[in-house]
């Protein structure tokens, strides 16, 4: 299988899905300046403040908003809350959350934004508490790859699709990065079982993250490598 992308020094490779129309990158970037529909981590009831806590983090979620709403967090909250109606999902009232929003919807909610002609999918993997911190577990990230492939392949627009390496910021997942970007590819090949709805998935990881997490690159491309090759789909 030939190398479709490679540049020195190693910021990025890309590898063709065997059986599938569908490539997978590994790109050695920053997820906002990557083209495609951006796939952003939030919370399971959509907190985009709290007290400023959210949006001053440094998270994928705090540069959406700081970006594409600048202070116009109300704004946001109405863009969310319409799209939570119209998908019509079902979610539980927190009676005892003392800030921020009440109705907690299910880890891998998503819903889908469009600003400045880019398409964002929020998707929830992680429970907020009332200081504003997030948590998350292995566990709630496959059910929210699971389900955003899903809604992806319902509702999507079929291009190219940019995930970053959801979970290892403000969420705390305590896995390596190395792990969480193999539950990503696992997750995405099992979902091309019924076909495919994307031309390419762009994994996006932070390029000081390289660095100051001692990510392994050449793990990671061999790794993609050779699932890519040996891709097994179920009929």
């Amino acid at each position: 299988m030939s190398r479709l992308f490679l540049e020195s020094p190693k910021t990025g490779f890309s590898y063709q899905l065997r059986g599938r129309d569908v490539t997978i990158e590994i790109r050695i970037a920053d997820a906002f300046e990557v083209i495609g529909d951006l796939v952003v981590p939030t919370n399971t009831t959509f907190d985009t403040d709290l007290d400023g806590r959210i949006p001053k983090a440094h998270s994928i979620q705090g540069e959406f908003t700081r970006r594409y709403y600048g202070s116009e967090i109300r704004h946001l909250d109405l863009d969310i809350d319409e799209k939570l109606a119209k998908e019509n999902y079902h979610y539980k009232e927190l009676s005892k959350k003392k800030r921020g929003k009440k109705r907690q919807y299910p880890i891998g909610t998503v819903i889908q934004l469009e600003k400045a002609e880019r398409l964002f999918y929020l998707v929830a993997n992680s429970h907020i508490n009332d200081s504003g911190v997030a948590n998350t577990s292995i566990e709630n990230l496959r059910e929210s790859l699971a389900k955003l492939w899903y809604y992806i392949s319902e509702k999507g627009s079929k291009g190219e699709i940019v995930i970053p390496l959801v979970g290892t910021g403000k969420a705390r997942l305590g896995d390596k990065r190395e792990d969480i970007f193999l539950e990503i590819i696992r997750s995405f090949i099992a979902s091309c079982s019924s076909g495919t709805y994307c031309d390419k998935l762009i994994v996006a990881i932070y390029p000081p993250d390289v660095t100051n997490y001692k990510i392994d690159v050449n793990y990671l491309q061999e790794f993609l490598e050779y699932s890519c090759k040996y891709a097994r789909f179920e009929s």
